[in-house]
């Protein structure tokens, strides 16, 4: 073998090699994920409205704000929402819980979060310390549900080393309230974050620019 094919072997040996500690270190046989229905952003509206009325939450695959949905037709007004997919636009932790956003949707007067709950090796509640800022105050207004509700045990304690693709999240947007609407994942993170809508019917979550 020449001193150049020994070389193309080598690199895709590096690659594949490359590939493979990656899957290692992130796949985990031990970690179940509660399936679901796949949805669009029409079906965030559908949670949505669960959610108000306590129904169980769907799961909510992402694809990184690829579909988005604005109807002018409605009566509650206008309505937007964007599903996410990795990378997503915000991941935090709540003791051995991770919590990320895959989905959001505003119609109305209302704003969803759609949340992915991946639990630890242990059953813990896993709180739900998210809240929107209602005031240059800094008074905040608790979602509803209040708590997190896991479809296989009813309660905030998830089983182990589970992944619950979605839980909603609501807020009901005061009058006073304009875009972007600032919300606050609380607890010990106390991430402060944007939600605010797109031209193309979609929503946004970013975090707050900051000035030097």
């Amino acid at each position: 073998m020449n001193p150049k094919n020994a070389l193309i072997v080598l690199a895709t040996l590096a690659v594949l090699l490359g590939i493979a500690a990656a899957f290692a270190v992130f796949y985990n046989p031990a970690i179940s994920t509660i399936p679901g229905t796949p949805t669009s952003p029409a079906s965030l509206f559908s949670l949505m409205r669960n959610s108000a009325s306590g129904t169980a939450a769907e799961n909510i695959p992402g694809s990184n704000n690829a579909t988005s949905s604005a109807n002018n037709g409605q009566a509650n007004g206008l309505q937007f929402a964007s599903s996410y997919s990795a990378p997503y636009p915000l991941q935090w932790t709540e003791g051995q819980s991770t919590l990320t956003i895959t989905g959001a949707a505003i119609q109305g007067n209302q704003l969803m979060l759609a949340v992915a709950v991946q639990t630890g090796s242990s059953t813990e509640c896993v709180p739900m310390n998210i809240r929107l800022v209602i005031d240059e105050s800094g008074n905040l207004e608790t979602p509803s549900p209040s708590q997190f509700s896991f479809p296989d045990t009813t309660n905030c304690s998830g089983t182990a080393d589970t992944v619950y693709n979605s839980q909603a999240v609501s807020f009901v947007l005061g009058q006073n309230l304009n875009a972007p609407f600032l919300v606050t994942t609380g607890g010990a993170s106390n991430i402060f974050f944007e939600v605010a809508t797109t031209t193309d019917g979609g929503v946004s979550v970013t975090l707050p620019a900051t000035t030097d």
